[in-house]
């Protein structure tokens, strides 16, 4: 608005060859003044205004608005500002810098104090005054500079000065960060089907064959079967435990990269450790967590292994540029852009999910329902990584595998319909419901850290150390004595997840992560039957909501994707069976899968506040037979609702987030 009347009406066309112009910025304790001089040699004396703006410091996002708009009103050209330096003129006048970008050409020019040495108070006489010498000047500099093509991406910032450093992140390089992340989850997924197999499927069957069982062990195994899943979940948390203690002790988590690229005033990757000395370590203990029984999933590793591939191949990057004289002032800003890149590209390859990964990737580094501002800045990485990590994964190393989603959200193909009201209805309660299910979730973690470690202890000697292993075994052995009386909180969920979908319609069993019947005779909910009542579903839900509690308060490594999304559609059956009643029966059929998929949303989201990937998880893994067109809508007001709510119950969160 100040600009519209600080200007008189402007002829059509207006002749502008070249884009000039000179900002000038003051800073005090008490003001802020902005001063813009357009100078150019087609623009007679009435066009050429000073605009002043005069703001005190609660205005000062004002001001930059209107310096914003006084540059981008410059036509064919786009203007960004870089930095304020700090360097000050005698006046205590600080500089800006402006940069210059057309499809051609760019380059950066910094407007010094010489600006305020000008007293004549004309503002077109200031103009030609700056504009008579340096306007020659600016054209020479752009003559200069046409031999290098640097077009502007709305995502980066250009800079080119003599000395030559740019911060874009060549799309190329994203997408080889991509194709080496998504083999590392690739790599993962087979190790965990194959660990899997091994210790739930191969042992189990000569243990309880029918052959010699000679062995003390074995007569006692094969008298008490549930006492596998105590042994082997003890014995795996016990082996973690002394890895993770003793030869692993500060190793990089999810939380640890969240915590990292949450900062608001840009992530500080030096904290970023060497893929060198933590990517094995971090995939091992997560492989061996996940198979030895515990409820918690490798979708948080396969994060923290993505950043630390793309974090160490941009360091390889940004070495080989400044062996070749190709330095640049914004490492850390490729190092941030190709850990979102790698992360998206592991999550790609080890869950199938080319677009849910990288939004994944970027919503969990903000504790509020979107991206950062930072994050954003990845976007285009992020995808690229994606899609190549896709195309190398489903076009290279499975080429025949067939596509899709294998969940189906209703007993058979489900017919009916969903009224509006009764969307709204079921997505607000799922919200709330899942809202307040996530906080009880990070209060109960927070509890049982304060119980199982009352203090912080440095672990510096070795009485500590084995206290601490004592401590997780014991925590191991809680976990596998409730996973021997509910048999389906076992794992991370995947695997399982369309019986807890259905109410174990589909029995335990038949699941990728079924386990022989045998081991299941101490189940106090038979994980072969659909649901007895309410009640039931209850005790499987509460009991998948302390096994994953006490993993994560136990400092295990994990993520709890899949296992909240199976412990949220747990509980989401027995509201169903509560509710039953009062559901309208003329379209009871997709109600229930509706608040199935809402509440398994809302329960994951309140917790990892990531909405829109959590809708995109659940919809690209869901089969052919899944009304999406119709659930879908719902599942997203219940997701986002979730995260507004539960921010609203409580600050703490599950991440430690830098904001």
């Amino acid at each position: 608005a100040q600009l519209a009347t600080a200007t008189q009406p402007l002829p059509s066309p207006i002749p502008i060859p070249t884009s000039i112009a000179t900002a000038s910025l003051s800073l005090s304790p008490s003001a802020l003044s902005l001063e813009i001089y357009l100078h150019r040699s087609s623009i007679s004396t009435p066009f050429c205004k000073e605009l002043r703006a005069q703001h005190s410091q609660r205005q000062s996002g004002m001001a930059i608005c209107v310096l914003l708009v006084a540059l981008l009103l410059l036509p064919e050209q786009h203007y960004a500002l870089l930095s304020s330096p700090s360097s000050r003129s005698s006046l205590n006048r600080p500089s800006i810098s402006v940069s210059y970008a057309s499809p051609l050409h760019a380059f950066t020019h910094t407007v010094k104090s010489n600006v305020g040495h000008l007293n004549n108070s004309n503002p077109f006489n200031r103009c030609n005054a700056i504009s008579n010498n340096q306007h020659v000047n600016y054209h020479n500099q752009l003559s200069n500079h046409r031999r290098h093509v640097l077009p502007l991406h709305s995502s980066d910032t250009i800079e080119r000065t003599d000395g030559g450093s740019s911060s874009e992140t060549p799309l190329v390089l994203a997408m080889a960060v991509g194709i080496v992340s998504s083999f590392v989850g690739f790599l993962y997924s087979k190790c965990l089907k194959s660990g899997f197999n091994l210790l739930w499927n191969i042992v189990p069957s000569i243990l309880f064959g029918g052959g010699n069982s000679s062995n003390r062990l074995c007569k006692l195994l094969n008298r008490y079967p549930a006492a596998y899943i105590v042994l082997v979940v003890t014995l795996g948390g016990g082996l973690v435990a002394t890895l993770s203690t003793l030869f692993f002790p500060s190793l990089f988590s999810a939380h640890d990269y969240v915590h990292v690229l949450s900062k608001e005033d840009g992530a500080s990757m030096e904290q970023f450790p060497s893929a060198r000395n933590h990517l094995l370590p971090v995939m091992v203990l997560s492989l061996l967590t996940s198979i030895s029984g515990f409820s918690l999933g490798p979708e948080a590793p396969m994060v923290t292994a993505g950043g630390l591939v793309g974090v160490s191949l941009a360091r390889k990057y940004l070495q080989s540029n400044s062996k070749k004289g190709k330095g640049s002032d914004s490492s850390a800003s490729i190092e941030e852009t190709l850990a979102y890149a790698g992360a998206a590209g592991t999550l790609t390859g080890f869950m199938n999910v080319p677009l849910a990964g990288p939004i994944f990737a970027m919503e969990m580094t903000s504790r509020r329902a979107g991206v950062s501002s930072h994050a954003a800045k990845s976007w285009s990485a992020a995808m690229a990584a994606s899609m190549a990590g896709m195309v190398f994964v489903r076009g290279g190393l499975v080429p025949n595998l067939t596509l899709g989603g294998h969940f189906t959200y209703g007993a058979k193909a489900a017919v009916g319909t969903v009224t509006g009201r009764e969307m709204i209805l079921a997505s607000l309660g799922c919200g709330v419901g899942g809202a307040i299910v996530g906080t009880c979730f990070h209060k109960t973690i927070g509890f049982l850290k304060s119980v199982i470690w009352p203090t912080k202890s440095s672990q510096s000697n070795n009485q500590e150390r084995y206290a601490a292993i004592g401590k997780k075994t014991l925590v191991a052995l809680t976990i596998g004595i409730i996973s021997a009386l509910y048999p389906q909180t076992m794992f991370w969920g995947e695997g399982s997840m369309q019986s807890c979908i259905d109410g174990q319609c589909t029995p335990f069993s038949a699941t990728p992560h079924g386990i022989p019947s045998i081991m299941t005779q101490l189940a106090r909910v038979s994980p072969n039957e659909p649901y007895a009542s309410g009640i039931a579903a209850l005790q499987v839900g509460m009991a998948k909501f302390f096994a994953i509690a006490l993993a994560s308060a136990g400092k295990f490594p994990g993520g709890v994707i899949f296992p909240l999304l199976s412990n949220g559609a747990s509980l989401a059956n027995a509201l169903i069976t509560a509710l039953h009643p009062l559901l309208p029966s003329a379209s009871s059929s997709l109600v229930a899968p509706l608040m199935v998929m809402s509440f398994m949303a809302a329960t994951l989201t309140s917790i990892t506040r990531t909405p829109l990937a959590t809708v995109l998880i659940i919809a690209l893994t869901a089969s052919g037979m899944t009304p999406l067109s119709v659930l879908l809508p719902g599942t997203l007001l219940a997701s986002y609702v979730s995260v507004w709510v539960s921010d609203r119950f409580s600050r703490d969160s599950f991440f430690s987030y830098s904001e």
